[in-house]
């Protein structure tokens, strides 16, 4: 397969970082950006809590890959994965502002044109309503496998990710860097 039939892909890391449990999607993009080389036709983006101002970014993607905090009735920590269009109604996605925002954004997709397939690896928070820079440790013990669940979903739509020879260096907006986590 050449470049020009590769599809584009996005994982999308959403949440916000001062709520605890929120921010686990932006610290598992952070970790995957540090840690690991992608095909060209693979981009990972700290999606934070712009809400309908990612639209454009994920337009250009044939499939998107959102990792987020949710919550599905089990123990926090629980890593989940399910495509979008057909979550599980027991999933509920609308808890915080910056959901309720990516739920405008992914109903406003198809009114823009073609929309990407979106799958969430989602991981069930322990809490989102207390200001915090670090996860509960539930959710700190599943961000490895959320990342295990964004590599095999690349691996399945055949575009895997390599581990970086040198773990380079992410800076959050508050100057972390990944190996700061």
């Amino acid at each position: 397969m050449n470049q020009a039939e590769a599809q584009e892909i996005l994982i999308l890391g959403v949440g916000n970082v001062l709520l605890t449990d929120e921010g686990v999607g932006v610290r598992v993009a952070h970790e995957l950006m540090a840690r690991y080389d992608f095909p060209p036709n693979v981009k990972v983006v700290d999606g934070g809590v712009l809400g309908l101002s990612l639209t454009g970014v994920m337009m250009e993607a044939r499939r998107v890959i959102v990792v987020d905090a949710v919550r599905g009735g089990e123990a926090p920590g629980t890593v989940y994965r399910f495509d979008w269009d057909a979550r599980p109604e027991h999933i509920q996605y609308k808890d915080s502002l910056h959901q309720i925002d990516l739920m405008e954004t992914m109903a406003l997709l198809p009114l823009l044109g073609d929309p990407p397939e979106v799958v969430v690896i989602g991981v069930e928070f322990g809490d989102i309503d207390n200001y915090g820079l670090e996860l509960t440790p539930q959710v700190e013990q599943a961000v490895e496998p959320l990342i295990e669940q964004v590599l095999l979903e690349l691996e399945r739509l055949g575009y895997p990710a390599q581990p970086a020879l040198q773990p380079r260096e992410v800076t959050d907006v508050f100057g972390h860097t990944s190996q700061d986590h």
